[in-house]
């Protein structure tokens, strides 16, 4: 199960704990980077804001690791289910067909 997850702090993050999360990230992304949990992540230029490609086997791992994001206390945080492609193409083909009106 494939997620899009974006992250944006929407909330004043207190200065004292500031450097503490940024290192909480790291790690955090590098150990589920390592894992393959996580098969990219990015930031967004000139934002408070990043994302990325989770790879999991359930809603509840899903929920165990995003549980661990350091950042979860300031931020809204999006979580997206992706589909392959090709297959949406072929649902919406079989929708369609079935959709027409009768010859």
């Amino acid at each position: 199960m494939r997620f899009l997850v974006i992250t944006k702090n929407v909330h004043p993050v207190p200065m004292e704990l500031f450097g503490m999360l940024v290192e909480g990230l790291q790690q955090w992304a590098d150990t589920h980077l390592a894992s393959g949990k996580i098969e990219q992540t990015w930031s967004f230029s000139g934002q408070p804001a990043g994302g990325g490609i989770l790879n999991v086997d359930s809603h509840e791992e899903l929920e165990e690791i995003m549980t661990g994001f350091p950042f979860g206390n300031w931020a809204e945080t999006q979580i997206i289910p992706l589909s392959d492609l090709h297959r949406s193409i072929a649902g919406m083909r079989q929708a369609a067909e079935r959709m027409a009106p009768p010859a």
